[in-house]
């Protein structure tokens, strides 16, 4: 079911509210991480406490992470644009998928083409959207992206294996704090990073469902994005 990029309900209202409380809690967050490493560094291995500081530390730090996505959601409007390749922004996110999953197999085919987007945002973008494939997809099993080139679009597809977006949530998943993930730190913001950098470049994101007839249902996030004048 397509996910509108073109009406984000009160889009302006949620950035002003990113801005406002991420820089503070983040400073707040930060010096918690901080005081946590170092008291870390004092315990010992067989302290009883370590354990109890070891998971302060940890919330900590999920929670400035998280935060920071925050804020990159926050700043999406104002990136700046030049020619940026698709496939090296793929690369450079299974890359880092990698150092994240190094068990998740990946199939990938690379169909060339630009875009005129920030590239290290379209890094991110990808990794958002592998990553979320990685969580839906049972242990194992490969995920897929290609991407080509269509007239004047580019094509980008991630797709797993997983169970697919609960129907209860296709209208609201690219909206910020909406998940179907349960137990999962920082869960709610990453494809609402995809649907605001996808909002901006004026394209489309869509998610269905394909397969079928005897082989194994799959999920598929589709990107479509206005190619940049300079691609090939």
């Amino acid at each position: 079911m397509p996910a509108d990029t073109n009406a984000m309900p009160e889009r302006e209202a949620l950035v002003r509210f990113a801005k406002r409380v991420s820089h503070d809690l983040n400073n707040f967050s930060t010096i918690v991480r901080a005081y946590s490493e170092l008291l870390l560094a004092d315990l010992s291995e067989s302290d009883p406490m370590r354990r109890d500081v070891a998971e302060i530390h940890e919330a900590a730090d999920a929670t400035v992470r998280y935060l920071q996505r925050v804020t990159h959601f926050a700043r999406a409007g104002s990136m700046r644009r030049m020619p940026t390749s698709v496939d090296d922004g793929i690369s450079n996110a299974l890359t880092a998928l990698a150092t994240e999953h190094s068990d998740r197999p990946v199939h990938v085919t690379l169909g060339g083409g630009r875009i005129h987007a920030d590239a290290g945002w379209w890094r991110d973008v990808v990794l958002e959207l592998l990553r979320n494939a990685h969580d839906a997809a049972p242990a194992g099993s490969a995920i897929v992206i290609r991407s080509a080139v269509q007239e004047a679009l580019v094509i980008v597809e991630v797709e797993d294996e997983g169970g697919g977006i609960p129907a209860e949530l296709r209208p609201t998943i690219t909206e910020p704090f909406v998940t179907s993930k349960q137990g999962v730190r920082g869960a709610g913001i990453g494809l609402a990073i995809v649907a605001a950098f996808v909002h901006t470049l004026g394209g489309s994101l869509q998610f269905d469902r394909i397969g079928g007839d005897g082989s194994t249902l799959r999920t598929c996030a589709r990107l479509v994005l206005p190619a940049d004048v300079a691609t090939d």
